[in-house]
């Protein structure tokens, strides 16, 4: 079987590479801005930079995964801007093809990496192909449309949250607003008369709807609160409207920019009575893996939670003064009190950190998430942080109808303790993920250390960056957080970094 290569270059871009197993290259994560695109994005590349991050990302797949530059065939995405002549001067192949279709796309990535053989799939996002709310069947036989809806319910959602304060004045830019939403409307209630409002805001493309919407709800100062819960409960209100119309006794796989909101996943999970799964790069981060399903169907599930980019200096360990530690060692670190950045092997894919380049620390402590939202992170002190736990152990600090397909922080569940204060947000809810020794056996053994010494076994977990910033990809940059923030540790494949020789 000859290799495959498969680029997605708009905003979140990213590239797949296939020798038998699948690898994710996350741009941002190179370049180092996040939503970064090759034609596109929050950063404007040149093509001579272009050229330079492709090429680098073939050196990556030959010297870490024994990628050679043959190719069957190199696949890019419809959206692709630029000549293409800057793709076959890096990719050796015969053959290359255009793939359509963003969220039929999105549909093939989410479904082929859930556990089942068939599924009612749902993507949605704020962008694609004049399609943004769109229903499929799928089974190992491929992807069919069932139905396509012209509400555009990202871009209401993203669209509404510019109009608070609260959201839009440390942002630099708008694809940060809805996870910031999420958080802030945890801290409001429901305006009932605002409904219609925003309902016919997200529902109809009219300016004038829109100019009335931002005179009517603009927040100037805080207070933002009631409207941001308002919006999530619009959301809400639209894809039940729709979602009620199938039938729940199959699985539901949901897909695409909005499937990263944990609240609704989990009413979804409650009103239906049905399994959900949400995949680890439901955004547009997992485009250039549903372009290669397309091109390729897989015959049995594809799990890619940790094929994601390798760490890039992990030979230069040795320029670093370090100690080997065990977990028992870290758990006692962390049950004193302090903060430790882990690194373990290739990254996670996605936006969130699921062990691999993760930050964390005791939830139990009261103030733990205001220091890590300050000192560390630097982010909004309404920003809540996520738990993750054993899978067997769940039930005992959290209520869902169940806890299955939660290892990749999909569900906002019930915090049924008062016990772990830095993990439950105001609203009671916290962003689960669930570990067994299968999934992430570091995390497994940490959490059994941890249990030992502790009254919960339960850990506080967020992403290895800071604000603004994608996840790291090196070693230097892990010291570099830990020199510059309130850091305590980090912790590079079960090496203690003490300081630099």
């Amino acid at each position: 079987m000859k290799n495959l290569v498969s680029i997605f270059g708009g905003h979140d871009a990213n590239i797949t590479f296939f020798n038998g197993q699948y690898h994710i290259i996350e741009i941002e994560r190179l370049v180092k801005e996040r939503y970064t695109g090759l034609y596109t994005g929050e950063v404007e590349l040149k093509d001579e930079e272009i050229v330079g991050i492709l090429q680098e990302c073939q050196d990556i797949a030959t010297k870490f995964w024994g990628i050679e530059n043959d190719y069957e065939c190199v696949l890019i995405n419809s959206q692709w801007k630029k000549p293409k002549s800057l793709i076959r001067n890096i990719f050796k192949s015969d053959k290359y093809l255009t793939l359509t279709n963003h969220h039929f796309t999105h549909a093939y990535s989410a479904f082929y990496q859930s556990p089942y053989k068939e599924a009612l799939i749902l993507s949605y996002d704020g962008g694609g192909e004049k399609e943004y709310f769109n229903f499929y069947s799928g089974d190992f036989n491929g992807i069919t449309l069932l139905n396509k809806i012209p509400i555009n319910m990202g871009q209401g959602y993203w669209r509404s949250a510019s109009l608070i304060k609260q959201i839009t004045e440390r942002s630099r830019t708008r694809r940060s607003y809805p996870g910031k939403l999420m958080g802030l409307a945890g801290y409001g209630s429901v305006k009932e008369g605002l409904l219609p409002d925003l309902y016919r805001f997200f529902i109809e493309k009219d300016g004038k709807i829109a100019d009335m919407v931002h005179n009517k709800f603009f927040y100037r100062g805080n207070g933002g609160e009631n409207f941001a819960a308002t919006i999530q409960k619009t959301l809400e209100d639209i894809l039940f409207e729709e979602l009620d119309k199938y039938d729940t006794q199959i699985p539901l796989v949901v897909t695409g920019g909005c499937a990263l909101n944990v609240i609704i996943n989990e009413k979804i999970k409650d009103r239906y009575k049905r399994e959900v799964y949400v995949p680890p790069n439901p955004n547009d981060g997992g485009l250039s893996l549903g372009h290669m399903f397309c091109y390729q169907k897989p015959i049995e599930r594809v799990d890619v939670r940790y094929k994601g980019l390798p760490l890039l200096d992990k030979d230069e360990l040795s320029g670093y003064n370090v100690k080997k530690v065990t977990k028992k060692e870290i758990a006692e670190l962390i049950k004193d009190g302090k903060i430790v950045g882990l690194v373990y092997g290739d990254s996670e894919v996605g936006p969130r950190a699921l062990g691999n380049r993760s930050i964390v620390c005791d939830p139990n402590i009261a103030d733990m998430k205001d220091i890590l939202n300050s000192k560390v992170k630097h982010r909004e002190s309404y920003r809540p942080f996520a738990p993750f736990c054993k899978k067997e152990d769940a039930h005992k600090y959290f209520e869902s109808r169940d806890f299955e397909n939660m290892e990749c922080m999909s569900f906002a569940v019930r915090v049924k303790v008062d016990t772990l204060p830095s993990i439950t947000h105001i609203d009671n809810t916290a962003r689960l993920q669930t570990v067994t020794k299968e999934s992430h056996s570091h995390f497994y053994e940490l959490l059994t250390e941890f249990g030992k010494i502790s009254d919960t076994n339960v850990l506080l977990n967020t992403s290895f960056n800071t604000r603004g910033k994608p996840i790291l990809s090196t070693i230097s940059d892990a010291v570099d957080i830990l020199n510059k923030t309130e850091l305590d540790h980090v912790v590079v494949n079960d090496y203690l970094i003490i300081n630099n020789l």
